[in-house]
């Protein structure tokens, strides 16, 4: 066994020593208790300049019995600097162990030569281990054993620690998302070992160093928003570690496997900068110094194995269904092109550069009375003279169009140049649409909270895409008077069952009269589709989250829901109606419905009953209003910010084609009409009238 030398000072201290033991020898046949026995070693430089000098006394020769009373010989080898010339004046070396035995009662010719062992190792003078910074050290160590960080998930650390096991076992969990599985390198279990990346300030591997954090931080900007730090209290971690060779940047420049090797997360600074400081004291005492692998293994705080992400379960709250007078709907006085359907059309007709087209139709009251409207894919302006769309239209996944009276103002991210949506997508074939938004207020600063699903597309085909994760995005409303630069400030991950989207449609705290925000969802299918129903005290969507499992309770985590209500769309409304709850959506108990119709609860929650045909969109299919198969309708909901308590509501929809060319005859540029929201207009009342 042996170990190397380590000091900030002295380069006395490039050596290594070993010591040698027979353990319990025992002796057969004939023995010669008088023979010597020798043990002998040489030191070979690999390395010009760094000569390996030998301690005297090394080794011991003794006769048998000596060996067998105290069996034990040590060595120590030291490497000056000399004339080295590597930056760290790095040296290697060999040391070979050689015994013999010599008898002339039993050899009287020869002596036998035990086999002999060898084992390398490596001096340095590394500037970069941090003593601190700068300050030159010096060592030794054994450079044929590949060392393993035991990161113990202490309460100090214990977030950097469950980021670190996450992205080692449960990577597709992780961020930047990817098309492709995940493959994060670093754990024992992965035969992959991570490198250190290391240099003194101005080489290649500092500046690569560099390269990796700013690409961690660009990273996280990009999936946590433009402001994550949330005022310098949360760092961007990433792992692996910009200080490997496996970092965000120099683990691959391969566009194909640009996301799946590493991952990046704001964690609290505190906890951030004391994992820091364990990393670079196991660099220090173990001498990790540039290219040397090493393993990183997460631990319990007691040093047992890590329990892997934890999550609450069980009954957060019981479930509390309310009493009302529950009626049968009935609806009346349907108007068609209700307003503000004719404000978006002059709109589009004749902006410059702002929305001319868009689905999903969320709306939201600001604190000062405007209105702000929410879509997901979005045309751009403008239209040609004759009122047909350009095939060069800017094209994006988010905006939002403010509405000041009949004025409009389209907000987006990007520049005027080269527009783009409000959320950047996170990576390759990855987009966002929005779903339903609220205004919440926090130490006192009013925030737009707007849910955001994330899609990827797996396969050519126009439907070729999945649902990924779910987000709340955060966003300014200190400059809602400019059209560009409304990225979020920040996004934080919210529940994110595959398939499972959450943002169909929100209830603020402030109409459900319970003090809880209800947050709705959908069991996404081809038909059939299912509602799930979350809720969380007051406005704050990123709060802790309870979800609904009749006749159990709302539960701690979100694979304890259950589906509720069969046949909703990807998109609808819950709305207080006459002491209770209407649910309105486009059916999908049938492919492209063209049926709009509201159920009613006296919960928020459910169930939902007496089900009642609102209205029936006119435009889908081959005998509706455009007499073209390719038409659709979708995505229907109440706009609490055009209706006043109890109505008459106004409800939008959305229409599209499946014609997805990118041509003059194709319908998106022949007729831009087509894509556009419908509102309408329309009384519902409980059968009987109102108590």
């Amino acid at each position: 066994m042996g170990h190397g030398h380590q000091d900030k000072d002295s380069p006395a201290a490039r050596k290594v020593k070993y010591w040698m033991m027979l353990d319990d020898p025992q002796a057969f046949g004939k023995v010669d208790y008088t023979a010597t026995l020798s043990f002998t070693g040489t030191c070979k430089s690999y390395t010009a300049g760094a000569p390996c000098q030998a301690a005297p006394g090394n080794g011991r020769t003794d006769t048998v019995e000596g060996w067998i009373a105290a069996g034990y010989a040590d060595w120590e080898y030291s490497s000056p600097e000399g004339s080295n010339t590597s930056p760290d004046k790095i040296a290697f070396f060999d040391f070979d162990l050689l015994g013999t035995m010599s008898s002339p009662k039993i050899w009287p010719s020869s002596a036998p030569v035990i086999a002999p062992g060898q084992a390398g190792f490596r001096c340095d003078s590394a500037r970069y281990q941090k003593w601190p910074v700068g300050v030159q050290s010096y060592g030794c160590v054994f450079d044929g054993v590949r060392s393993i960080w035991t990161f113990k998930a202490t309460a100090d650390v214990a977030q950097t620690a469950k980021h670190v096991w996450t992205a080692q076992f449960k990577p597709n969990l992780t961020r930047p998302p990817s098309v492709k599985d995940k493959e994060i390198p670093g754990s024992i279990q992965s035969g992959t070992p991570l490198s250190r990346l290391a240099g003194a300030a101005g080489t290649p591997e500092a500046n690569s160093h560099k390269a990796n954090r700013d690409k961690s931080i660009a990273t996280c900007k990009t999936n946590f928003g433009a402001q994550y730090s949330r005022n310098q209290t949360r760092d961007c971690d990433e792992y692996p570690m910009a200080s490997t060779n496996q970092g965000a940047w120099t683990g691959s420049n391969d566009p194909a496997v640009e996301t799946h090797h590493y991952s990046v997360r704001p964690l609290k600074s505190e906890d951030n900068q004391a994992a820091g400081r364990l990393l670079e004291e196991f660099y220090r005492t173990e001498r990790v110094i540039n290219t040397d692998e090493f393993f990183v293994d997460v631990v319990a705080a007691d040093g047992g194995p890590y329990p892997g992400l934890q999550e609450p379960e069980g009954i957060s709250s019981p479930i509390a269904n309310r009493q009302c007078d529950l009626r049968q709907p009935v609806v009346s006085n349907v108007q068609k092109t209700a307003p503000p359907e004719q404000t978006f059309n002059d709109y589009a007709r004749t902006t410059p550069n702002g929305w001319t087209g868009g689905d999903s139709t969320f709306s939201v009251k600001l604190p000062d009375g405007r209105l702000l409207f929410l879509f997901s894919d979005t045309f751009l302006g403008p239209l040609k003279s004759d009122g047909t769309r350009p095939t060069n239209a800017p094209f994006v996944n988010s905006t939002f169009v403010l509405k000041d009276g009949d004025n409009l103002t389209t907000l987006r991210g990007g520049t005027a140049a080269t527009p783009k949506g409000l959320m950047t997508p996170a990576a390759e074939k990855h987009w966002y649409w929005l779903g339903d938004g609220l205004i919440h207020n926090e130490g006192g600063t009013n925030y737009l909270q707007v849910l955001f699903q994330e899609y990827y597309k797996f396969g050519p085909g126009d439907w070729d895409f999945r649902h990924k994760a779910n987000f709340v995005a955060w966003f300014s409303l200190a400059n809602l008077g400019t059209t560009h630069g409304h990225e979020p400030l920040y996004v934080d991950p919210v529940p994110s069952t595959p398939g499972v989207g959450w943002g169909s449609a929100l209830l603020p705290a402030s109409r459900s009269g319970d003090g809880y925000t209800y947050i709705y969802g959908v069991d996404d299918a081809p038909i059939n589709k299912q509602m799930r129903v979350a809720r969380v005290r007051g406005t704050d969507l990123t709060g802790d989250w309870e979800y609904l499992r009749p006749g159990t309770g709302w539960m701690k985590h979100e694979k304890e829901a259950a589906n509720v209500f069969t046949g909703i769309a990807n998109e609808y409304s819950v709305t207080p109606w006459y002491g209770g709850f209407t649910v309105l959506s486009q059916t999908s108990t049938a492919a492209f419905s063209g049926e709009i119709r509201a159920s009613v609860s006296c919960s928020p929650h459910g169930p939902w009953q007496l089900e009642t045909l609102v209205y029936h969109m006119p435009e889908p299919g081959p005998y509706g209003s455009y007499q073209d198969g390719t038409i659709f309708a979708y995505n229907a909901h109440i706009h609490d910010t055009l209706s006043p308590e109890d109505g008459p509501f106004t409800l939008s929809y959305n229409v599209n084609s499946f014609d997805s060319q990118v041509s003059d005859t194709a319908h998106h540029y022949r007729d831009p009409s087509i894509y556009r929201p419908r509102f309408v207009k329309f009384s519902m009342t409980p059968t009987g009238g109102t108590r």
